[in-house]
């Protein structure tokens, strides 16, 4: 992998001046609640320098983190411990996920749809394979799925979910998804969903409240809590708050994708204008 100094000759797409929000945006900085941060207001021009250097930053980064994945847990089995090391296995989601957002949010801030949705299905794929190869760490994978169902669900729309803002690059019908992304959208969403499940049971993580009579959880002694009682009930906290994110994986894409998709079909049989 080329070096930063390398990377800057070649065309300078290395963060943070590549691609950088536009001046106006730090005056009025992203909402604090804002997941997805703010893009260019511009797209990158077709084949011009910048496109070629984002292009080729965001496919070693995904490089470096597929070679990690592919030597997953092999850290544990050498004793290694150092994350900076070329190579390191991943030893949990988490860690992969520490890797992949920064990743997300610069191809977010590139503001250039035919990208944006080509890297991020690239990357939503790479989530899907990684929930049955590691053991489910709820809080990351929630955490990013959430951030790529707000990017899908916008990029369907042509509008930022969470501000109401065009997209750059929407401008006049432009940047629509085809009909083919769409689909293999709706595919990797119905995968992620069920592997979701999938990982839950294997792991065993929400199931074991569940599994439990309630006559063998409510009885007199409820109001005698212990230290242990106090962890329990924060448990089933948890529990119940990981089901309504399961619920709820990719729910604004899974709305937006019936929509596109709806009408495509309704164009294509003649009923569309």
């Amino acid at each position: 992998m080329a070096s930063a100094s390398q990377s800057q000759e070649a065309g300078g797409f290395l963060p943070p001046t590549l691609p950088s929000p536009p001046a106006s945006s730090v005056n009025s900085p992203t909402p604090a609640t804002s997941i997805l941060p703010t893009p260019r207001t511009r797209p990158l021009k077709p084949g011009s320098a910048k496109e070629s250097d984002f292009i080729y930053y965001i496919e070693q980064k995904l490089l470096v983190i597929s070679r990690h994945y592919e030597n997953r847990f092999t850290s544990a089995l050498s004793g290694e411990e150092n994350p900076d090391i070329e190579g390191r296995g991943y030893k949990d989601f988490g860690e992969q996920k520490r890797d992949l957002d920064p990743v997300v949010d610069v191809i977010w801030i590139s503001g250039t749809p035919s990208l944006q949705i080509t890297f991020l299905l690239t990357i939503a794929l790479t989530v899907t394979t990684s929930l049955q190869s590691f053991p489910f760490t709820p809080r990351p994978t929630f955490q990013l799925l959430r951030k790529l169902d707000l990017a899908f669900s916008s990029l369907l729309k042509g509008v930022n979910v969470e501000t109401g803002e065009r997209l750059p690059g929407f401008e006049g019908g432009r940047g629509k998804l085809s009909i083919t992304e769409k689909v293999r959208m709706r595919g990797i969403v119905e995968r992620t969903r069920v592997a979701v499940v999938e990982a839950v049971r294997k792991d065993g993580s929400l199931a074991d409240v569940e599994n439990v009579p309630a006559s063998e959880t409510d009885t007199e002694d409820d109001f005698n809590m212990t230290e242990d009682d106090d962890e329990n009930l924060e448990d089933e906290t948890s529990h119940r708050r990981w089901e309504m994110d399961i619920a709820r994986v990719y729910e604004n894409t899974i709305v937006e994708l019936g929509m596109a998709l709806d009408a495509s079909n309704l164009s294509n049989d003649g009923w569309g204008p």
